[in-house]
């Protein structure tokens, strides 16, 4: 089966890695070609995966109706069989590709991303795919709360949706003792509106406020928009020696086994990968109580949740993780959960077996 992949991002991100793991862990049956922007450093590592001459040049997060022509033409002249696309952009090309060359598609949502939107913008992106999911022929739902969110908003087909959970590469042995004191928290994170690196701001005060006995430091690994006014935000509040926003890194993992702690504070999410990987290198979450994240977070057992506008709940959280006893137990159970419910070959099985299904009834 030759199948066409469409991502419109191919930089630091969960969806690109998701992509990318995927691929590595494809049955051989499944020849792979790669349709994604020439952003690293996933561009190249798609390139080492599939062969460059596999790989075509989309346009970063944007539609172009010269790319989708370019596209199909390549989906006649490659006789690809399949197109799996991944995000909200992405799946507008593949579910046009379906409907101008008859190859079925499928598309996974990595989260239903209407958060930041109003009532107006809203309503027209669930009428797209309204009709876009006429032309889908299955669709992917990376975590249970996603798929509920997607059949809440009733814009496809119930009997077209797939859960199929994010997996993650697992280390054979648990990552060595964490280092000493402070309290080391780490975050991986675009700073947007989902990922709401605002709020680590807010966690930081209150720590520092109502906890002035615990020495921490916060580092928030990522780049976007919002980095800048996190930075003013982190100057404003004296904050500096708690708080650091080291930039974007394409090795997370070399963070993770260096602290104690993870912590998410986005509004939303499908599955979140980061959270995953974390938890396979056997730190704890503390994490906002919203879709995606409660998917995996067991609270009070491989981590907390805590209420999206809580900061001082959030602080008192990372408290309590920095009692070592709790830490540790807390972080095997982490590490247990992924090695038996998330682990990537799992993931790329189940989604062989969505290909498959379609395969046969074609």
């Amino acid at each position: 089966m030759r199948i066409l992949f469409l991502t419109l991002r191919a930089d630091i991100g969960g969806g690109p890695e998701h992509l990318c793991q995927l691929l590595q862990h494809l049955p051989s049956d499944i020849e792979p070609i790669v349709a994604c922007p020439r952003d690293e450093p996933y561009f190249s590592r798609y390139s080492t995966l599939v062969g460059a001459g596999n790989v075509l040049t989309v346009p970063h997060r944007t539609f172009r109706l010269g790319a989708l022509f370019q596209l199909a033409r390549a989906v006649r002249a490659r006789n690809v069989d399949l197109v799996h696309s991944h995000g909200k952009g992405a799946g507008i090309y593949s579910r046009l590709l379906s409907l101008q060359t008859g190859v079925p598609s499928v598309h996974t949502f990595h989260g239903l991303h209407v958060g930041e939107y109003g009532a107006v913008k809203k309503a027209l992106y669930l009428l797209v795919e309204r009709i876009l999911g006429w032309f889908t022929a299955r669709a992917i739902c990376v975590s249970d709360g996603e798929r509920q969110l997607i059949e809440a908003a009733r814009f496809i087909a119930p009997e077209k949706l797939r859960t199929v959970v994010n997996g993650v590469a697992i280390p054979q042995q648990r990552p060595p003792i964490a280092p000493p004191p402070p309290l080391r928290i780490i975050s991986v994170s675009r700073y947007d509106h989902q990922k709401y690196p605002e709020l680590v701001v807010d966690i930081a005060n209150a720590l520092r406020r109502l906890h002035p006995q615990l020495s921490f430091l916060i580092s928030v690994l990522g780049d976007g928009d919002k980095r800048h006014r996190c930075q003013e935000l982190i100057d404003e509040a004296s904050l500096g020696d708690f708080v650091h926003l080291p930039g974007p890194t394409s090795h997370p993992r070399d963070a993770f086994r260096n602290a104690h702690v993870y912590l998410s504070t986005s509004r939303w999410e499908g599955m979140p990968l980061a959270v995953l990987e974390a938890m396979s290198e056997g730190l704890p979450v503390v994490a906002t109580d919203v879709v995606g994240n409660r998917d995996v977070v067991r609270d009070g057992k491989n981590g907390l949740l805590f209420p999206l506008d809580e900061p001082e709940t959030a602080a008192a959280s990372l408290v309590a993780m920095s009692e070592t006893s709790l830490r540790t137990a807390a972080g095997q159970k982490a590490r247990e959960m992924v090695q038996e419910h998330y682990s990537v070959a799992q993931m790329a099985a189940k989604t062989a077996a969505v290909y498959d299904e379609i395969a046969r009834r074609g």
